[in-house]
């Protein structure tokens, strides 16, 4: 687990678009490359939204989400699913104390990031815990009603490569990711610049090096602001425009529903903030359709991304 801290005077973070840069420059040789699924946790991260990363073992997914986390100063909790683990772990239990009184001792999602490894490889009835999670921003254990932290966030991860012992999510729960980003192996020179990155045994020795940029208060301080933004008319009808021709494109089944609308608008709104832009454009909202919308859609001969790809061209 990595504690909060204190946020570091000399890095101060006076506006959302000095994130961006001062991120990039915090992680740089720490995190080799991927520099596009790196903003795109910061995005998320401001939008209050969770993330899916794909990608096969050894990819820095793991080290990317907890990086991350720690530039943003707040806690982050790993959990590994396995296909033994259990709803209580990850929702939390009810103990009896010495004087029998009921006493709930919480689970791993209590906390601000939460690292979700390997996610398809846990039973549906654990999914299922997460997914309230997500969804609710609050468990139910034993009856009773509890609150996560806020700001909250899941960073799940995949394999795409694995075939057996598999749970594979639901679409109920895929469409509650706010992005699904696919990692591939880096050039040639990215994975040489890897193996002269310090390394303590077999791990890289750089988390302890990441101040961090904000706090739990000033985290929570620019969801809301983010709220506050009022996306331009034209803005809104390009996306619900997007959003109403993947329904209609070749071999889609299933098009993106309006949860997927509002998952795009908050993602384009903190792309814009980032960018350093009062108010979002058609180009957030082009630029992050790709990450927001293909795992929502379900089709039949034809391809995802393709599908997102046409519907963003057709629309006017």
């Amino acid at each position: 687990m990595i504690q909060p801290m204190a946020p570091v005077s000399e890095v101060p973070v006076h506006a959302l678009e000095d994130l961006r840069d001062l991120a990039r420059a915090e992680l740089e040789g720490i995190i080799i490359g991927y520099e596009e699924p790196r903003d795109l946790l910061l995005v998320a991260a401001v939008a209050g939204g969770h993330v899916l990363l794909e990608g096969p073992p050894g990819v820095a997914k793991t080290l990317m989400a907890g990086a991350v986390s720690r530039t943003l100063g707040v806690q982050f909790t790993r959990i590994q699913f396995t296909p033994d683990t259990g709803p209580q772990e990850v929702t939390g239990t009810i103990v009896r104390n010495r004087l029998a009184e009921e006493i709930f001792v919480p689970g791993v999602v209590f906390t601000n990031v939460l690292l979700a490894d390997e996610i398809n490889r846990t039973p549906p009835r654990t999914q299922a815990a997460l997914l309230e999670a997500m969804q609710e921003r609050h468990v139910t254990v034993g009856g009773r009603t509890h609150w996560l932290p806020t700001p909250f966030m899941v960073v799940a991860t995949q394999n795409p490569f694995e075939q057996q012992g598999i749970y594979p999510l639901p679409e109920s729960q895929l469409d509650r990711f706010l992005f699904k980003i696919k990692l591939d192996y880096e050039s040639t020179a990215q994975e040489e610049a890897i193996l002269r990155v310090p390394h303590r045994g077999l791990t890289p020795d750089v988390l302890g090096e990441i101040r961090p940029l904000l706090d739990v208060a000033r985290l929570d301080a620019a969801q809301r602001e983010l709220d506050s933004i009022t996306a331009p008319d034209d803005v809104v009808r390009y996306i619900v425009e997007i959003i109403r021709s993947t329904r209609r494109q070749p071999g889609v089944v299933l098009g993106a529903s309006p949860r997927a609308s509002i998952h795009l608008l908050s993602a384009s709104k903190a792309h814009a903030r980032l960018s350093g832009r009062d108010l979002p454009t058609r180009g957030d909202v082009a630029a992050m359709a790709p990450y927001v919308l293909p795992h929502r859609l379900i089709v039949d001969g034809a391809s995802p991304d393709d599908v997102v790809a046409a519907a963003v061209a057709a629309a006017r």
